[in-house]
C-alpha cells in the first residue's frame, strides 16, 4: 500500500516532534507554577529582603537539540528513572505499527492510515511517560507525609533541618528516601541547598514537594518555625489523600458502568456468532464489514477514553 521506508521515516519524524511538543508544554507549565510560588513567597515576606526563588537565573539561549535533550532527561527522571528513551521509541513504533496493520486490515485509505499510525506513534510514548510519572508521584506522596512527620519530630528535638533530612533519608521508604538521600549527598559535596532543592523539585514534580522546598529556603533565609509549617503540610497531604479515596469509592459505579459498556459489544458478537455464524463472518470476510469493525473499534476506544478522562478529572 505504501513503502515501509517512507512509513518508518514518517513515524520517526512524528515521534521526535511529539516528544519536543510534550517537553515544551511541560516546561511552560512548570514556569507558570514557579511564578505563582515566587509571588506567594514574596507576599509572605514583604519587609524582608527579596527571597531567592528556586529557579536559577535563565542561562543564555541554547541550541534546540540541547534544550530538547535536557527537558527529555528531566521528564525521564520524573519517572524515577524507571523508563528510558528506548522504551518511548519502542512504544511509539509498536503503537504505530499496530494501528497501521489494523488500518490496512480494514482497508482504509493510505493517507488516513498514515495519519492514524502517526497519531498513535506520538500518543503512545506520551501516555506511557505520563502514566509512569503519575505512578511515581503517587508512590512519592504515599510516603512523603511520613518523612515530613519524621523531620518535624527531629527539628522539634533540636536537630537542624539538614540533619533531619538525613535522618529521613535513612528511615523513610523509597522513593522518598532515595530522593532525600540524593539531597544529602549533593549537599555534602558543597552544593547550595537552593540548587539541590531545585533539582529535586524538577525530578519529583509534585507541588507539595515544591512547597516543602520553598519552606526550607525561607526558613534558611528568614528564620521561622519550620516544624509547624511542615506539620501542617503533612496534615493537608493526608486529608487530600483521604478525600481522593472517598471520591474514588464514589466513582466506582461509573467505572463499573464503563466496564459493562465496553464488554457489551463483545458479548453481543459472541452471541450472534453462536446463533448465526454466516451473519458474523461477513464482518471479517467483506471489506465493508472490516471497515465497520474499524469504525466500531475507534468509537469504542474514544468512548472509553472520554469516560476515563471524566472520572480521573473528578478524582483530582
Amino acid at each position: 500500500m505504501f513503502g515501509p521506508t517512507l512509513l518508518a521515516a514518517l513515524l520517526a519524524a512524528i515521534l521526535l516532534g511529539g516528544a519536543l511538543f510534550r517537553a515544551l508544554r511541560s516546561e511552560r507549565r512548570r514556569v507558570t507554577l514557579e511564578s505563582r510560588l515566587r509571588a506567594i513567597a514574596t507576599t509572605a515576606t514583604i519587609r524582608d529582603p527579596p527571597v531567592a526563588s528556586l529557579r536559577k537565573p535563565r542561562p543564555q539561549r541554547k541550541a534546540l537539540p540541547m534544550v530538547w535533550s535536557g527537558r527529555l532527561e528531566l521528564a525521564l527522571a520524573a519517572t524515577g528513572n524507571l523508563i528510558r528513551l528506548w522504551h518511548l521509541l519502542a512504544a511509539g513504533i509498536a503503537a504505530g505499527t499496530a494501528i497501521g496493520l489494523l488500518s490496512a486490515a480494514v482497508a482504509l485509505r493510505p493517507a488516513l492510515a498514515i495519519t492514524l499510525a502517526g497519531a498513535a506513534s506520538v500518543a503512545a510514548p506520551a501516555l506511557l511517560l505520563r502514566s509512569v510519572q503519575s505512578r511515581y508521584q503517587r508512590r512519592f506522596l504515599d510516603a512523603f507525609p511520613e518523612a515530613l512527620d519524621l523531620i518535624v519530630r527531629a527539628v522539634r528535638s533540636g536537630l537542624p533541618a539538614p540533619e533531619a533530612i538525613e535522618l529521613a533519608a535513612r528511615e523513610v521508604r523509597p522513593p522518598v528516601g532515595i530522593e532525600f538521600r540524593r539531597l544529602v549527598d549533593e549537599m555534602r559535596i558543597g552544593t547550595e541547598m537552593e540548587e539541590v532543592l531545585q533539582r529535586a523539585a524538577d525530578r519529583v514534580r509534585v507541588p507539595d514537594f515544591r512547597f516543602f522546598a520553598i519552606s526550607l529556603v525561607l526558613q534558611r533565609q528568614t528564620g521561622g518555625a519550620i516544624a509547624e509549617t511542615l506539620s501542617t503540610l503533612s496534615g493537608i497531604i493526608r486529608q487530600r489523600k483521604a478525600l481522593r479515596a472517598k471520591a474514588r469509592a464514589l466513582a466506582a459505579e461509573a467505572q463499573a458502568s464503563a466496564a459493562i459498556v465496553s464488554a457489551a459489544p463483545f458479548i453481543a458478537v459472541g452471541g450472534l456468532f453462536l446463533i448465526n455464524r454466516d451473519l458474523v463472518s461477513v464482518l471479517v470476510t467483506d471489506p465493508r464489514g472490516r471497515f465497520m469493525l474499524g469504525i466500531a473499534a475507534v468509537s469504542l476506544l474514544s468512548g472509553l477514553a472520554s469516560m476515563r478522562v471524566l472520572i480521573k478529572k473528578n478524582l483530582r
